[in-house]
């Protein structure tokens, strides 16, 4: 019997490591994850070729930085994840676009990584089912002029993490700083969506400071 309970006790810790059970930040150990970027286990050169090879549903895990690429998502089921990974786009198009944009496909994870320095961060659009969470999106700007007119989503580009006919989807325990208009914004019929434990401050500079969080 007390082989029995302390076998139960290494499967609970076991678990608890591996981020089953919710403890700490969830992540895939090298050996387990084929689509690698960054650090002594590299399988790609660059987080657009390990998406393009990932089948839907595998996981693509990123490691360090900063990454100069803009990362579209358009298979379902690819999980993300960062390892100390940062995506940033001033070597991208002066920061022009869109950091990580999941377009249309559902069931989408993205997690670990700071986002910054391009004109929306995050973008879930027309998908169901995504998970946005454990982010550190920031300091994301309008290229276009010094000072964006306010409240014109859609004509200038401002925001953090944007939720664009999205559904279902779950954005949490985010840190969403800094950036020129929303640090969050809902937009074009999303709804069910789940947004709890994030810290939002400190946006809305290129339009009211202080006012979007």
């Amino acid at each position: 019997m007390n082989r029995c309970r302390n076998g139960l006790k290494r499967a609970a810790v076991t678990l608890a490591c591996m981020g089953i059970l919710g403890c700490g930040t969830a992540t895939t150990s090298p050996s387990q994850v084929a689509y690698i970027v960054g650090g002594p286990a590299a399988s790609f050169v660059s987080i657009s070729a390990a998406l393009q090879a990932a089948p839907p549903g595998e996981v693509v895990e990123v490691h360090g930085g900063p990454h100069a690429e803009r990362i579209v998502i358009d298979k379902p089921g690819i999980k993300l994840r960062g390892v100390a990974a940062i995506l940033d786009g001033w070597s991208v198009d002066g920061g022009r676009g869109i950091g990580i944009h999941v377009n249309g496909v559902p069931e989408v994870e993205i997690s670990g990584f700071v986002v910054r320095n391009f004109e929306r961060g995050i973008v879930v659009q027309n998908a169901m089912g995504v998970v946005v969470r454990q982010n550190e999106v920031h300091s994301n700007n309008s290229k276009t002029a010094n000072s964006a007119p306010p409240l014109a989503p859609g004509v200038d580009l401002f925001e953090g993490v944007v939720l664009l006919g999205a559904g279902g989807s779950q954005v949490f325990e985010n840190i969403l700083r800094n950036n020129g208009h929303d640090g969050l914004m809902i937009a074009g019929g999303s709804r069910n969506n789940v947004i709890r434990n994030n810290r939002i401050l400190n946006n809305g500079a290129q339009t009211v400071p202080g006012q979007f969080g």
